[in-house]
């Protein structure tokens, strides 16, 4: 079995934290995101990390500085619009590698609690999904990739549905038999712009093809960090609603579900729902809501 690790989005919602650097890198708790997920089991092979120009050299430079034993394919892509696409780019590596074994796919800003060897050995050789039950059609609505699961198989897919049918979420971790590898590269060839998310090519899968796919349903945490909010709620922890590095200064300051990071320097100031990137300093501010670029300067001017 070979492993897809997926990291060649640009993150535009996470701006300006992700304006130079994947969001794959970006710290939760003190170690990057990417470095949690590969920790989190027994990876039956030499994992394979899929990103573009742009961020390209940041992973040679993680891998360098984590020791994580990984290869790094570069797709031909330096901004939003010229990317793949999530099909695309396991399309990419696939060819490029020239891969020919069962494939085991994570999306690589999705942090899960559950084992990645329970998960693996949940494998019986059809298309595995890994699902989790965040219990609210109104949560789901518009915004995830859903199933319909009926006697212990998944039959039917909805990506990001204005009316889902299920509570089910797709978490974007999967495992494809060797014999499916072949159509991700038919399916991107044939899908409609805005439409080669994993969800449609499950769809496809299921209707087209007709694959049984087998659901993995999970009540461990899980983040799928996206936007300011589920990067704040990844770092939660039982004992504080905020995560402070550290390294960081906080004087006579009230933090307040917000993230401080490492080197960052905040005083006499109140953050409410904030990301303080690394070696900032806020003085005498007040602030809800914001994500605050790396090396930012903010004081209340005299």
């Amino acid at each position: 079995m070979r492993t897809i690790i997926l990291a060649g989005g640009y993150a535009t919602r996470l701006h300006p934290l992700t304006l130079e650097r994947a969001k794959p890198l970006l710290p939760v708790r003190g170690m990057p995101i990417i470095t949690h997920i590969l920790r989190s089991g027994s990876f039956p092979d030499r994992p394979i990390i899929s990103t573009n120009r742009r961020f390209g050299p940041q992973f040679e430079d993680w891998k360098q500085a984590s020791g994580i034993d990984a290869d790094v394919v570069i797709e031909e892509s330096f901004c939003e619009r010229e990317k793949l696409g999530t099909i695309g780019a396991i399309a990419y590596v696939i060819e490029t590698c020239g891969l020919d074994d069962d494939l085991l796919v994570i999306a690589g800003d999705n942090l899960f609690g559950f084992s990645l060897n329970r998960f693996l050995a949940a494998y019986r050789g059809h298309p595995l999904i890994a699902l989790h039950d965040i219990g609210s059609l109104e949560r789901v609505r518009n915004r995830y990739g859903v199933a319909i699961v009926d006697e212990g198989r998944v039959t039917a897919f909805q990506e990001k549905p204005a009316k889902p049918r299920s509570t089910l979420v797709s978490t974007a971790c999967y495992v494809y038999p060797r014999d499916v590898l072949r159509l991700f590269k038919e399916f991107f060839a044939t899908a409609q712009p805005g439409q080669d998310a994993p969800g449609y090519f499950n769809e496809w899968l299921l209707e087209d093809r007709h694959r049984e796919i087998d659901p993995f349903v999970f009540e461990d945490a899980w983040f799928d960090i996206g936007d300011r909010a589920s990067y704040i709620a990844a770092h939660r922890t039982s004992a504080s609603d905020s995560w402070i590095d550290p390294s960081a200064t906080i004087e006579d300051s009230r933090i307040v579900d917000s993230v401080v990071l490492r080197g960052a320097q905040v005083r006499s100031s109140t953050l409410r729902g904030c990301v303080v990137a690394e070696d900032c300093i806020l003085s005498g501010v007040d602030l809800e809501d914001c994500l605050i670029a790396e090396n930012s300067r903010i004081a209340v001017a005299p």
